[in-house]
């Protein structure tokens, strides 16, 4: 079993909020690598950030972990917005029980300017 990730995370700041766009399977192997990135963001932004979950095409226990620990600690989720993200992300937000503890929004608009 090898511990390379199948995830993309792209930082972009848009309008005032900070977007952490990310694409592919957000699972064990990549929650490290998605928790260090919103650390980041966390840290060095006092600025709304939105996590975009759109092109997540999977996402698991470790994902929802990551999530929901940021928007638990340091109050950040008063500033943590997500987007509804792929049917399979919805639903297990749902399954889990977790969605009640988060914020959504409409998906940022990354292509206008």
């Amino acid at each position: 079993m090898h511990q390379h990730s199948n995830i993309g995370i792209d930082i972009v700041e848009r309008a005032g909020v900070v977007v952490v766009a990310v694409e592919g399977e957000l699972d064990l192997c990549a929650a490290p690598e998605f928790e260090e990135s919103l650390t980041r963001v966390g840290a060095g932004h006092t600025k709304p950030i939105v996590v975009d979950l759109d092109r997540v095409s999977f996402m698991d226990s470790a994902g929802v972990h990551v999530l929901l620990q940021f928007a638990l600690s340091q109050g950040n989720g008063n500033r943590l917005a997500l987007t509804n993200g792929s049917s399979q992300v919805r639903r297990l937000l749902e399954v889990t029980g977790v969605r009640r503890y988060l914020r959504f929004v409409a998906s940022p608009q990354l292509g206008s300017a």
